[in-house]
């Protein structure tokens, strides 16, 4: 199979404006997160996916690929979508662009999620003791690891039964590409308006999301406080000296 990776970013932000150049390190974020995936031994081909000039420049500058996208994508799989729609490839791996601690043996993960080929796309989650933390998305899955639900409530619930450990959502998406192509066709879902979670999307319509947790420190970047979080983590992590 033919595996493509791609990582969506914008400078557009309401809580972080011109978040993929903010800078960790001495780089900018988004090219921590084209590095580290880089790295994954699974992909084929890797590429930002962006309809800004200033990103493409700081991408080529550090020696990434840039696919240059319109201004017309919603999300940032709307975005992977239109960039991957002339290519021939079997699956599309979206690496979101605001995971810095991303690591390729959970690319890698990701990917042979979709060996099972009754499975139209997967995503990672990792677990999380966090309680109440609206910007964790947090994911309940069956007994096969196929996604029940994903909520930014905590899920499910400790009314009755203490829950000490959660899991949380892990941005890594894997479609097969024919899949790709009818999801970003459908139309947004009740429940995926609710939580703000577009994978919902495939689960109300029937498709099958497999689930892979991972052991993982990973943290998305959506504030501040998580760009000094992340810089913490990044301290002493055993990839950044790579490259």
């Amino acid at each position: 199979m033919k595996v493509i990776g791609v990582i969506p970013a914008r400078l557009k932000s309401n809580r972080l404006p011109e978040k993929p150049l903010k800078m960790i390190y001495g780089l900018p974020m988004i090219v921590h997160v084209y590095k580290r995936a880089e790295m994954c031994q699974d992909l084929d081909e890797l590429y930002v996916a962006t309809d800004s000039q200033r990103i493409r420049e700081v991408v080529e500058e550090h020696g990434g690929k840039v696919i240059m996208t319109s201004k017309k994508p919603a999300t940032g799989t709307d975005r992977i979508a239109e960039a991957v729609s002339e290519m021939e490839c079997d699956l599309v791996v979206n690496i979101q662009g605001d995971e810095p601690l991303v690591r390729p043996e959970h690319i890698s993960a990701a990917i042979r999620a979709l060996e099972d080929h009754e499975v139209h796309v997967s995503c990672l989650s990792t677990s999380s003791t966090n309680k109440n933390d609206k910007n964790e998305i947090k994911v309940v899955f069956d007994k096969r690891s196929n996604v029940l639900y994903y909520s930014r409530t905590d899920i499910p619930s400790d009314k009755r039964v203490e829950v000490k450990t959660h899991y949380k959502q892990y941005c890594i998406y894997c479609f097969r590409k024919e899949f790709l192509k009818k999801f970003t066709e459908m139309e947004q879902s009740p429940l995926e308006k609710i939580e703000y979670v577009e994978l919902l999307r495939a689960i109300e319509n029937g498709f099958i999301v497999r689930n892979v947790n991972v052991d993982s420190n990973s943290k998305a970047v959506d504030t501040e406080e998580d760009l000094k979080e992340v810089e913490k983590l990044m301290k002493d992590d055993d990839l950044r000296g790579k490259y």
